[in-house]
Parts: structure tokens; C-alpha cells; sequence
């Protein structure tokens, strides 16, 4: 997902991750790029579950046909994220 999608975090994504009804705190959603640019919801405050770990697999929900186009390049030395679909 692209950061411009959510520039002034008018447009709040649904996330789910494989962790219910345990303890929430909040988090910080980046990406693997290393770069600033690369971090959503820095004032939405999202809280999700604090069992998360890295290389858990996190569904953010409803966004749209440009994700597959942004998920297929690779940025700054990394490989394009594996896609999945239900």
C-alpha cells in the first residue's frame, strides 16, 4: 500500500491479524523498505494486538486496485511482497 492512499489519514484501513480478543496497545505499521516514507497511521494511533510479532501475517482490508501494482516493485534493495488472496 502506498503511503499517498492515506495521506492525512482520511481513508482508515480495517486491519486483522490472527490474534483476537488478547491484550491491544498501540503500534507502529511500517513497511520493510528501511524508509521513512514507509510508516502509515503515525497520528490514527491504531492499536492491535501486543502479541504481534515480526513475520506474523497481518490482513489490511478494503485497499483498493493500486495495492497489487504497488506490492510488485521492489524499493530499495528488497524483493516485492508475496501477495495473497482468500
Amino acid at each position: 500500500m502506498s503511503r499517498c492512499e492515506t495521506e492525512g489519514e482520511a481513508i482508515r484501513h480495517r486491519i486483522v491479524t490472527p490474534y483476537a480478543g488478547g491484550p491491544m496497545g498501540p503500534v507502529a505499521i511500517a513497511g520493510p523498505t528501511c524508509d521513512g516514507a514507509d510508516i502509515l497511521y503515525e497520528r490514527a494511533k491504531y492499536r492491535l494486538s501486543l502479541a504481534l510479532t515480526s513475520g506474523d501475517r497481518v490482513q489490511v482490508l478494503s485497499t483498493g486496485a493500486y495495492v497489487t501494482t504497488y506490492a510488485s516493485q521492489g524499493f530499495n534493495g528488497f524483493a516485492p511482497m508475496a501477495e495473497h488472496y482468500p
